[in-house]
């Protein structure tokens, strides 16, 4: 078994969009970084890379070709062998955490959107979330596919899960919750409403004529009036 090195860097790495190919990482022993419109990166230099990025000759790229340059050569050759990947894993809540094993490959058998630019690595243990200390609380929100991260309580505890020592096994995850589906009746909370009886309707009243008698000063109904008194009174 190789063995993270002791200052080895570590690499903060997503599955591409939405995470959605954490689970092929996981399977394939790997990580990756989709750049379909690349060839192989052994060809690549920085020049190259900026061209195919549509950078001509003359013309001054802007800062997303830089990093998007920069990005993908970092992962053909500033990756090392001994170096410590933490793949992100929202679903499981925390990141996979495994040891480089191996060079630059380019997997030219893959679709372009299944991340053809691979590193093999061996997968050990999950960093949970609630083990990163404050300052780093923002690393499960990374928006970069790569990121380098020279945190030493990071590596500490990188290494830590590489030597199994904390976190648990990556490849016990729970599967992803699909999106709750809306629904005419569900008034956006996903959950269908419960039916309900409309309630019968009042019959209406029907008004009678009233009267107040000139003798007790009571309203009262105009069927016992005979005249102005009221038969109680009469």
């Amino acid at each position: 078994m190789l063995h993270a090195d002791e200052m080895a860097t570590i690499w903060v790495v997503r599955a591409g969009p939405k995470d959605r190919l954490v689970r092929a990482f996981l399977d394939d022993g790997e990580i990756g970084v989709a750049f379909p419109q690349f060839p192989d990166g052994h060809d690549v230099d920085r020049a190259k890379a900026l061209k195919i990025l549509g950078v001509g000759l003359d013309d001054e790229p802007s800062k997303h070709q830089e990093a998007d340059a920069a990005l993908f050569l970092s992962f053909v050759r500033r990756i090392r062998v001994a170096d410590v990947a933490l793949l992100l894993d929202p679903v499981a809540g925390g990141f996979a955490c495994g040891v480089v094993t191996g060079d630059y490959v380019y997997r030219g058998d893959l679709d372009g959107d299944r991340a053809q630019h691979r590193r093999p690595v061996d997968w050990r243990r999950r960093l949970p979330f609630t083990a990163l200390p404050a300052r780093l609380d923002h690393l499960p929100d990374q928006r970069t596919m790569l990121e380098d991260v020279p945190d030493g309580r990071l590596r500490d505890l990188a290494l830590q899960c590489c030597r199994g020592e904390l976190g648990e096994d990556p490849f016990d995850r729970p599967a992803a919750t699909p999106p709750r589906r809306r629904t005419s009746s569900s008034g956006g909370s996903g959950r269908p409403r419960a039916s309900r009886t409309p309630a019968p309707k009042r019959p209406s009243q029907v008004t009678r004529a009233e009267r107040r008698c000139t003798v007790c000063l009571v309203t009262k109904s105009e069927d016992l009036f005979d005249g102005d008194v009221c038969r109680d009174c009469a």
